[in-house]
């Protein structure tokens, strides 16, 4: 069974290299980075490296480009992992392209400081390294890539009214201390689809593979294992 799994915004495939190796007796984790400027195109981008039926992860805008392919393919997706990611629209779409144009004009090193500080809970045991490897996968991926998701982001619609179509089984894994995208949104997400779940992770940020990731391998583990998704299964 492989698993695919999208990045948050500015990550690339080690935000879930720790998770991959603990999951590996169950599913083959594959990333997609996607790196298009309209969620449409992200989209595109994952099905076509995805193979004919898989299992999808994404988190924060991963998350978001997963909600949006599973909602597109719902015949290939077999089943759905969202963390702290939101199926709303974008509250002020000034506001969010106003992102893409700081990096670009010069500013994206204190864009990566404003938001590394935030994406962890920092007083956490992992917080700090998790701020860390967050800034040093942005930096890696560049201004332009990471303006580019940004922008995506930027144009979203509201996916609420769709989601009780979404008929797999969905997980919703949140940071109790996400400040991105609050866990009460993941609470809410996890009862508006026909088979969500809702797991926590306390004194947890944004991104819970890199904060916790023996945690977090554990709870998709045990919701492969109960929807016969494992490798061995499929």
């Amino acid at each position: 069974m492989t698993l695919i799994a999208i990045p948050a915004l500015g990550c690339g495939a080690g935000q879930y290299d720790e998770v991959a190796g603990l999951l590996a007796p169950q599913a083959r984790l594959a990333s997609v980075v996607a790196t298009e400027d309209r969620l449409e195109a992200c989209v595109a981008q994952v099905l076509a490296a995805a193979p004919d039926r898989f299992v999808l992860m994404g988190t924060s805008f991963g998350g978001r480009v997963a909600l949006e392919t599973a909602l597109a393919a719902p015949e290939r997706v077999r089943g759905l992992i969202v963390i702290g990611a939101s199926a709303g629209p974008i509250a002020d779409r000034a506001v969010g392209l106003a992102r893409g144009k700081r990096m670009r004009g010069g500013e994206f090193e204190q864009v990566l400081a404003e938001m590394g500080a935030m994406v962890a809970h920092l007083p956490g045991p992992r917080g700090p390294a998790a701020r860390d490897a967050f800034i040093a996968m942005a930096q890696a991926m560049g201004a332009e890539g990471m303006a580019r998701q940004s922008d995506a982001l930027a144009h979203r619609g509201d996916l609420w009214p769709r989601l009780a179509s979404l008929a797999m089984p969905v997980l919703c894994l949140w940071g109790r201390e996400d400040q991105f995208t609050a866990a009460a949104q993941g609470l809410s997400l996890s009862q508006a689809v026909a088979r969500g779940r809702y797991v926590e992770i306390a004194e947890c940020g944004h991104f819970p593979s890199l904060e916790y990731p023996q945690e977090t391998a554990a709870i998709i583990g045990r919701w492969l294992t109960d929807h016969g998704l494992e490798r061995n299964r499929f």
